[in-house]
């Protein structure tokens, strides 16, 4: 046995009504079809719902199936409501991890644009390292990541590349240790210290001892401005985008080594299986209008 929902509202209106014609005046419907209905719930559930009479009023039965009704009625209003709010952008959150770089060149542009078009939306950001933010989005902490791509991303991952940029090695001509760098780099940098936003241990990502065991120490801090400002003291080297090498001064390339570039494309991922809300989908449409994909 199946209820159908036009049998549960016509069974609410003829009680609120008080009638079968009243009943059909609000459900635009015949006052025939309205019985109909009726009659057939009733077979249904295999016994009256009503006491025809004036008044007309429910049964012991009827009065049990009208809380359920109602309960369903207003379970449906409440859900139509908060689908419009959400469709307004009222009920939905933008869950976003950005890294350093993003979030200095890109996020104050991309941000204002997003909260002017969607002022009810609630917002989560948070700035994190690269490769964190991948794990975060993979684990469910974050809805959106957007950074560098990994090597290899998740294949359950949809990926949209918005830029490319390289990553240099550089360190700054206050360096106690400058005119080292620039002759034996190799030699210098086993007894330097890289300031750096993330490393991951060796066994979430083989392969990253290998950069790790170049330098002498690795400080990991997550603020960018604050990882300028200990390689601007000469405290270590950092590794910088070219779109930002520019604006910087007394920053240089540390040449000659296989890590001294390494390129990488950024760009907006989410899990690929898992809806995204309303808020996610307006930002990734914003990020491809801005980036032109």
């Amino acid at each position: 046995m199946q209820i159908e929902r036009h049998e549960v509202r016509a069974f609410i209106q003829v009680l609120e009504a008080g009638g079968f014609s009243r009943a059909a005046e609000r459900l635009n419907l015949s006052q025939s079809a309205v019985s109909q209905t009726i009659a057939n719930l009733e077979h249904k559930v295999g016994t009256a719902l009503l006491v025809r009479g004036r008044p007309l009023r429910p049964t012991e039965a009827g009065l049990r199936f009208l809380r359920y009704a109602q309960l369903l009625d207003g379970e449906e209003r409440a859900a139509l409501q908060d689908i419009e709010r959400i469709r307004s952008g009222a009920l939905s959150t933008l869950n976003l991890a950005m890294n350093s770089l993003v979030n200095r060149v890109y996020g104050r542009e991309l941000l204002l644009q997003f909260c002017a078009s969607n002022p009810l939306t609630r917002l989560k950001l948070d700035v994190a390292p690269s490769r964190e933010i991948v794990y975060g989005v993979d684990e469910g902490r974050w809805e959106l990541g957007f950074g560098p791509f990994q090597h290899q991303m998740p294949g359950h991952f949809v990926v949209l590349p918005c830029f490319t940029e390289q990553r240099l090695l550089v360190a700054h001509r206050k360096h106690p240790r400058w005119a080292d760098l620039q002759r034996h780099p190799r030699q210098t940098l086993a007894e330097l210290t890289l300031i750096t936003s993330y490393l991951d241990d060796a066994s979430r990502r083989p392969g990253m001892e290998r950069l790790r065991d170049a330098f002498g120490g690795v400080w990991e801090v997550s603020h960018l401005e604050l990882r300028l400002d200990l390689a601007a003291a000469g405290m270590g080297l950092i590794y910088l985008s070219d779109r930002l090498l520019a604006e910087l001064d007394g920053f240089e390339p540390v040449a000659g080594l296989e890590f001294s570039q390494i390129e990488r494309q950024v760009g907006v991922y989410y899990k690929r299986h898992q809806p995204l809300s309303e808020g996610a989908r307006r930002f990734v449409a914003l990020c491809q209008s801005a980036f032109a994909l």
